[in-house]
Parts: structure tokens; C-alpha cells; sequence
């Protein structure tokens, strides 16, 4: 595979997508998934590893569970869970969530990658609010973490803000994938989103579920 071939997968959201070999090189065959669709997939399944003390024990870690499910699978799942007595026991699935909120911005993604090879960074936050802020240099760059709030969101994020988060359309996310909430997190990757659907993660604002389920 070259490497212009690699590079256009990346660039794209593709690299795990279908190749076939043909009598003029490897060929992208093509994919039943949108790009943001498989890029999120890639994050909820990505392996941030596991350690004798993150209460994980030897299989239980998110990314351990999620690994055994296919896309299609987390397509079918609830986007709530059903079992909730109030709101503050609600869930809602993360690849719901996220699919209905955000968009892959497959250019700064590839000038990410580019800067992170270039200054020999890993995919850490610090290099990624560095490089958001060399590509937005007039805005603020801030960091959240859903953990500290009230969220049903099924997993944790690491979001890394532009400017004013409610206004402002660009954000760099990364996963909690493990199991103590301190480490376990998937590289960031840069999305676009809605800011009303995507910050809508408060259990207050999600009572009609209730509501519903009596019905």
C-alpha cells in the first residue's frame, strides 16, 4: 500500500474500510458506514490498554466490552436504557449520541496528524490544544471532562473546546475506554457538531423518557 494510498484513507476517515487487491494495485472498495459513523466505531473499540490497578480486573474495560460488537450492533442498540426509575438513573448510548451530534472534520484531522509527526508529539491533550490553538489563534482552548458534571452519557468524554463551547462548532474528543476514569482514553480526533444536540447530556432534560415509558 502506498503511502499517498494511506494517507488519502487517514485523510478521509477510511483506513479500516474494505481494500481489495486488483491487477492495478490495492483499491478502496468502499464501506455500508458514513465516515463519522466509522470513526466513531474506531474510538468506542479503540484499546487504551488495561493495568493491574484501574479496577478493570482482566475484561472490564469499555473497550473490552465494545470490541465485540460491530457497528451494525451499536446501530441496533437502545438509545436509552429501559430500565430506569428516574433521571438520574437514565442512559443514553454513546454512539447514538454522538452519531446525532457530531461530524469527522477530515482536514484538520490530517493537519493533526501532520503537526503531532512533525514535532514528534503524542496524541495527548496538551500537543492537541496546542495544535488547535496555532490553527485558532484568536480563540480560547479549554478542556472538559463529562465526569465532573451530571451526565447520562454511557461513557466519559474528554472534550477539548474552541472558543465559546456553546457557540463554537469545532472540538477535538477523546473516549473513556477503560476503566478508572484517571487513564483509559482514546486519541483525540476532531469533529464538527451541533452544540444544542451535542451538550445536551444534563438527566434533567431528558424526563420526557420517563414520561414516556408510563405511557
Amino acid at each position: 500500500m502506498s503511502e499517498d494510498f494511506k494517507k488519502g484513507l487517514i485523510k478521509y476517515g477510511l483506513e479500516n474500510n474494505y481494500i481489495e487487491r486488483t491487477e492495478e494495485g490495492l483499491k478502496f472498495v468502499g464501506s455500508r458506514y458514513n465516515n463519522t459513523e466509522q470513526q466513531i466505531y474506531n474510538m468506542l473499540t479503540e484499546n487504551t490498554g488495561t493495568h493491574f490497578l484501574d479496577s478493570g480486573g482482566a475484561s472490564g474495560r469499555h473497550w473490552q466490552s465494545n470490541i465485540k460488537k460491530s457497528l451494525e450492533d451499536f446501530r441496533k442498540e437502545e438509545v436509552f436504557n429501559s430500565d430506569a426509575k428516574d433521571i438520574w438513573e437514565i442512559e443514553k448510548s454513546l454512539f447514538h449520541h454522538l452519531n446525532d451530534s457530531i461530524k469527522y472534520n477530515a482536514d484538520l484531522n490530517e493537519g493533526l496528524q501532520t503537526y503531532l509527526k512533525h514535532k514528534d508529539l503524542e496524541n495527548w491533550r496538551e500537543p492537541v490544544e496546542q495544535y488547535l490553538q496555532s490553527k485558532f489563534p484568536n480563540e480560547k482552548i479549554d478542556h472538559i471532562n463529562t465526569y465532573n458534571g451530571d451526565c447520562i452519557l454511557s461513557q466519559t468524554l474528554q472534550i477539548i473546546t474552541v472558543g465559546d463551547m456553546y457557540t463554537n462548532e469545532t472540538i477535538a474528543l477523546s473516549i473513556h475506554n477503560g476503566a478508572d476514569v484517571r487513564g483509559g482514553y482514546t486519541d483525540f480526533k476532531i469533529f464538527d457538531i451541533d452544540t444544542d444536540a451535542f451538550y445536551n447530556w444534563h438527566p434533567e432534560n431528558y424526563e420526557y423518557i420517563l414520561d414516556n415509558a408510563d405511557v
